[in-house]
């Protein structure tokens, strides 16, 4: 760095060059990196970049998702919009139509994402995971409760036990 500061006759610090070098990467890193989005249709988030398609009298139709709308011929629409605009009246946008998502090589159809989705468990809310870990740890302390009054019962009711002392006949001292 310091050969090239030298050599290029630049009056840049050390310091100064690498600060702009860093920011130059970083700027140019940004500029390629994906938008982050997506839009959401209930349960189901389409990245940016995914695609929804329908077939209508031998024609394709396409729209995309860009940014955080889904655009049919650059109009934020949603897909039952889509299906209407489509094929008119009569269309269920989960039957018929087929999604691409961004990163994804095939298509499938939007009623089976959503049956996948529908199979998956659904995440607790928070007060909801506070309040099952509260019953839990409730459970299992009325469980150590329980085990302690029965350990504690039946040590009252064993009465104490006097061993005899056992001694070997060489150990005991004879009798004066």
């Amino acid at each position: 760095m310091c050969l090239i500061l030298r050599t290029s006759g630049s009056t840049l610090s050390i310091s100064e060059a690498l600060r702009l070098a860093i920011k130059h990467w970083i700027d140019a890193q940004r500029a390629g990196a994906e938008p982050v989005g997506g839009w959401q249709w209930k349960r189901l988030f389409l990245p940016f970049g995914s695609l929804i398609r329908m077939r209508h009298e031998e024609r394709e139709h396409v729209a995309e998702v860009v940014c955080d709308e889904l655009r049919y011929r650059g109009v934020p629409v949603s897909p039952r919009q889509f299906a209407l605009m489509v094929a008119g009246h009569g269309r269920n946008a989960w039957r018929d139509v087929w999604m691409r998502l961004n990163g994804e090589r095939h298509w499938t159809q939007a009623s089976r994402l959503k049956r996948a989705l529908e199979q998956q468990p659904v995440a607790l809310s928070p007060v909801e995971a506070m309040a099952a870990a509260a019953r839990a740890m409730s459970d299992a302390l009325q469980t150590t409760l329980a085990l302690v009054e029965h350990a504690h019962h039946k040590a009252a009711l064993r009465p104490e036990q006097r061993i005899p002392k056992r001694r070997r006949q060489e150990d005991l001292l004879p009798d004066e």
